[in-house]
């Protein structure tokens, strides 16, 4: 089977829910999830191409090696989960700006695993 892998910040308790929630709604195991601050994550970090050295986000590295991340992330994710989740997916029908700043306002509200 060939997976594809979410890197997410582990050190940050929304992110975490969301491997959480990620891991719940994967029965058939599609997602291999990886904590950017282990070992793995930031040897995988380290392969991202050149424009998301940059990017501070959730992961998505495709089983083919193209890489998403924010909102291209997150509705490619949300493609792979059990129904009605897959539903998700038709987030890609918003324009990506308005996606990621939405995403990016999101983001901003993390905070440390405590």
């Amino acid at each position: 089977m060939t997976q594809s892998t979410v890197l997410f910040d582990d050190n940050c308790s929304k992110c975490r829910g969301w491997a959480k929630f990620i891991e719940t709604r994967d029965p058939d195991m599609r997602i291999r999830l990886i904590g950017q601050n282990s070992d793995e994550g930031r040897e995988l970090l380290k392969a991202r191409p050149q424009s998301q050295m940059l990017v501070d986000s959730v992961f998505l590295l495709s089983p083919n090696g193209n890489w998403y991340s924010k909102t291209d992330a997150v509705w490619r994710i949300c493609r792979l989960l059990v129904f009605p989740w897959t539903l998700g997916s038709i987030l890609w029908l918003v324009p990506a700006r308005i996606r990621n700043l939405a995403y990016d306002i999101y983001a901003s509200r993390r905070r440390p695993t405590q």
